[in-house]
């Protein structure tokens, strides 16, 4: 009897841990991912220069099954762009924030991509590599460990895609892609490799030219938002590289880091004539009133207070980050392009910012749909 009785225990465990880390079916890949793409808009004139093309694209958890789909989804907008007659070889694609973390996600079953929340999603992940994962539990000390030793375990499998994807890309359209950024872990431009090591975890992107391999150095980001600061590291701007394109000099700061002096001051006084932002705003509507940086003891928190709660997120966006900082610091080129799409319980928005020889246009989609915009340089970029 008691035997039976331990049997029938371990047995509900069992049939517990299968529900709870099961990572379901294989995800039937047979249909093309859908753009979703709303809205197209181009700005000057072609000069024979260069141009940006800035995609703001809409994405699913199924765009990230297989690095493969995921290059297919990024290769159909960039085709698209190719149709308008965008694509050359002086283009520089920009890509949003947090694009390629979730690629995380890879090689999946059905239950991680149909799952209600990311922490649903991340559990049959962590079961499929829980002897790594207990590994960076127990070795690292952050403020939320359970989500950084998750990065941790999967940065080998995203940083591989990652220089997959983007080196196929960048190589087949003849092009440099600032692909976006993702979480990694030890990020860096190594031979082969765009991670090496065990060690701090950052918000990190990459340039790829247009021979299909990364450029100088990761960008680390430097102010990680609320969100991100429990698994994440800040950077300083004083690590962070720029970047040229034919005779464009050209730098690029992850989302927060366009609202801060040092920053942009850097860039300025690296000689950067084209900003590029990639950004990604997470549940918050553009037109919703501002919430402000809730953590945090930099002064310039301190001078944006007043307006908390008395402007709009995209008031905000426009009188605190790039458009401000860049009219400041003399960069009359560049654009802000947001990451949209239904990630399980997280909804992108925000629109995307260009600015044309000193002049602010606004991108005219929010979370309803993709996007893509191209700026046109000129002699003077």
């Amino acid at each position: 009897m008691k035997f039976k009785k331990t049997l029938t225990v371990l047995a509900a465990v069992f049939a517990v841990a299968f529900y709870l880390f099961w990572p379901g079916f294989t995800p039937d890949l047979g249909t093309q991912s859908e753009l979703y793409l709303q809205h197209t808009e181009s700005f000057g004139t072609n000069t024979q220069k260069g141009n940006v093309v800035g995609i703001e694209p809409f994405m699913v958890p199924l765009d990230y099954a297989t690095p493969a789909r995921f290059e297919a989804k990024i290769g159909g907008y960039i085709k698209e762009a190719q149709g308008k007659g965008w694509i050359n070889e002086g283009t520089i694609i920009l890509l949003p924030e947090h694009i390629g973390t979730w690629l995380a996600a890879t090689n999946s079953g059905t239950r991680v991509y149909n799952a209600s929340s990311t922490f649903a999603a991340m559990r049959p992940l962590i079961f499929q590599n829980l002897l790594q994962f207990l590994k960076n539990l127990y070795i690292f000390d952050n403020t939320d460990n359970v989500s950084a030793a998750f990065l941790r375990t999967q940065t080998k499998q995203t940083a591989r895609a990652i220089n997959t994807v983007f080196s196929n890309l960048s190589k087949k359209y003849g092009v440099t892609i600032v692909a976006g950024s993702s979480a990694l872990m030890t990020p860096g431009v190594y031979p082969n490799a765009l991670t090496y090591g065990h060690g701090p975890i950052f918000n990190t992107g990459f340039v790829f030219g247009p021979d299909g391999k990364a450029q100088v150095d990761a960008i680390r980001k430097v102010y990680p938002i609320p969100s991100e600061t429990g698994f994440t590291t800040a950077s300083s701007s004083k690590f962070l590289p720029t970047f040229k394109r034919d005779s464009i000099d050209f730098g690029v700061l992850i989302c927060a880091d366009s609202w801060f002096e040092d920053t942009n001051a850097f860039m300025a006084s690296q000689g950067v004539h084209l900003l590029l932002v990639p950004a990604y705003l997470e549940g918050i509507q553009w037109d919703a009133p501002w919430q402000g940086y809730t953590a945090g003891e930099h002064e310039e928190y301190a001078s944006w207070h007043s307006d908390v709660g008395q402007i709009t997120e995209g008031e905000a966006w426009i009188k605190y980050a790039f458009p401000a900082k860049a009219a400041k610091y003399g960069i009359k080129w560049g654009m802000t392009v947001f990451l949209k799409g239904k990630l399980w319980e997280q909804q992108g928005n925000g629109h995307a910012l260009i600015i044309e020889n000193g002049t602010l246009h606004i991108g005219k989609t929010g979370s309803e749909g993709a996007a893509i915009y191209n700026l046109w340089l000129d002699k003077n970029s």
